[in-house]
């Protein structure tokens, strides 16, 4: 039996009934916030409904309080389970406030009240703020991973950041429906009031490339536009404050005279037009990574992305590089092989095992929920700083000039920081009232405070304890399908 027939035995009895008009057909669900313009002034929510339903997001700046209407768009999904779905973009909102909302329209009802807080102001170089980086989060029951992502979001989410990144795999089959309400259903409680944005992996595509793809119609994401922009969300950017984020795709828009060159021109474009202090960019697929014992884990540099990628991300002094892919974490040396090596060599050019002022951090992280690697497998790999198999996550704050990156490990291991690094760059005093940043000296290329450059692997402590973490308790959420269709078979 697939796995959406045992989510949802009554499907059939479903499809007629739909047609019947009820007050819950139409009432929201599978909420979730992304970013399509500008942080700090826009938000984009996104909800389904099983019937056609109105577009609407009433909210304010109180709870309870709803003194704004918006309208937005709708559109039948591909597959008929997904039912309608609603996308709202919020715009004039107020820079670093908190805003409450509920979705939905006068005769089919709305949710419960939900909230989110807009960016901080934008600016070049100065910025305060925190987000999460999780990736690989599928179920793996085959392998005895079970359905590890609920627990480990909740985690995550504990570090308080204003934002999710995902680094893809976020389902096993992008192609079978079940895995998609799934995700939907352990994601909707966190990401009805935390942005989600995620990259696209391997086993999230199909039916189709571009807006056919099941990925694409149930994500709300920017478009990379430009020369080089394909015009879809496949690869696209955002900034926050002081930093820029580049969604990259390794699963398709690979043309140009070598593989991804075009994408390649496009994220050149993009950082060449946005300039921010950090430079953060994600991907699926490892530039660099180790291939384990009979390749039970990928190799590195899989679709031959390097050659093209990595003279951009060394041209721009990309500050970290997070993919996905293998199970695992893995965290490299500071490299740049355009200027010691060679671009598409599939082995890191280190430049020193913490000069972060002339290289880039490749991370590999894996552990969001997918079996993961025993670290006996790890080996060894030139340039490579640490291995490690639990299942994690990454949290990192931004404080201006300074970068700060955990790693936590996470359920079903525990939940404490097995690696950390600190990257300190030029001081920048952003305390004046206008806004504008002195900086103290040199070029701003990432040097690092002898007190704080090293590479620290902080010890064992076996509790949550070092920032405060906590998991975070169930808020009312928009009901899930399966609550959807009970309600709708349970007056007959």
């Amino acid at each position: 039996m697939s796995r959406i027939a045992r989510s949802f035995p009554l499907l059939a009895l479903f499809i007629v009934i739909v047609a019947i008009p009820t007050i819950t057909s139409g009432a929201p669900g599978y909420g979730r916030l992304s970013y399509t313009g500008d942080p700090s002034t826009t938000m984009t929510i996104t909800w389904h409904t099983l019937a056609n339903a109105g577009t609407e997001i009433r909210y304010g700046t109180s709870s309870g309080n709803y003194t704004e209407t918006a309208d937005g768009t709708s559109f039948v999904a591909t597959v008929s389970e997904f039912g309608h779905i609603h996308e709202v973009t919020l715009t004039g909102l107020l820079p670093d406030t908190e805003y409450f909302y509920i979705a939905g329209d006068d005769l089919d009802g709305f949710s419960s009240e939900f909230s989110f807080k807009t960016a901080i102001e934008p600016h070049e170089l100065c910025g305060e703020f925190s987000f999460v980086f999780l990736g690989d989060n599928r179920p793996d029951p085959i392998f005895g991973a079970g359905e590890n992502w609920d627990e480990i979001l909740n985690q995550a989410v504990g570090h308080d950041p204003a934002f999710l990144l995902n680094g893809g795999d976020l389902v096993t089959d992008g192609e079978n429906i079940g895995g998609w309400i799934d995700l939907l259903a352990w994601t909707t409680d966190i990401a009805t009031g935390i942005p989600f944005m995620p990259c696209i992996g391997n086993h999230d595509t199909g039916p189709g490339e571009g807006d056919l793809a099941n990925y694409n119609q149930l994500f709300s994401l920017p478009r990379s536009l430009g020369t080089f922009g394909s015009g879809t969300e496949d690869y696209y950017f955002f900034t926050y404050g002081n930093a820029i984020f580049v969604s990259l795709s390794t699963e398709g828009f690979d043309g140009g005279d070598i593989p991804f060159a075009d994408q390649a021109a496009w994220l050149d474009e993009v950082l060449t037009d946005n300039p921010r202090k950090w430079k953060i960019i994600y991907y699926h697929k490892p530039s660099y990574t180790h291939q384990a014992f009979f390749a039970i884990s990928h190799e590195p540099n899989e679709n031959g992305q390097n050659e093209a990628l990595i003279p951009i991300i060394d041209e721009h002094h990309v500050d970290i590089v997070i993919n996905s892919h293998n199970h695992w974490y893995e965290r490299f040396h500071p490299t740049a092989c355009s200027e010691f090596g060679d671009p598409g060599s599939a082995l890191a050019c280190t430049v020193g095992d913490d000069n972060f002022a002339e290289g880039t951090v490749f991370i590999v992280s894996g552990g969001a929920g997918a079996f993961t690697l025993p670290e006996d497998l790890c080996g060894t790999e030139p340039g490579r700083a640490e291995c490690n198999g639990d299942h994690h996550y990454l949290s990192v704050t931004i404080e201006n000039e300074i970068l700060t990156l955990e790693t936590w490990g996470a359920f079903p291991q525990s939940n404490e920081v097995i690696d950390s690094i600190t990257i300190v760059k030029d001081e920048v005093d952003c305390s004046s009232p206008d806004g504008d940043a002195d900086v103290d000296g040199g070029d701003d290329a990432g040097e690092m405070d002898t007190d704080t450059e090293e590479v620290t692997e902080t010890e064992t402590t076996g509790s949550v304890g070092g920032c405060g973490c906590h998991a975070v308790g169930r808020s009312p959420s928009m009901p899930v399908l399966s609550e959807m269709l009970f309600a709708l078979i349970m007056p007959l």
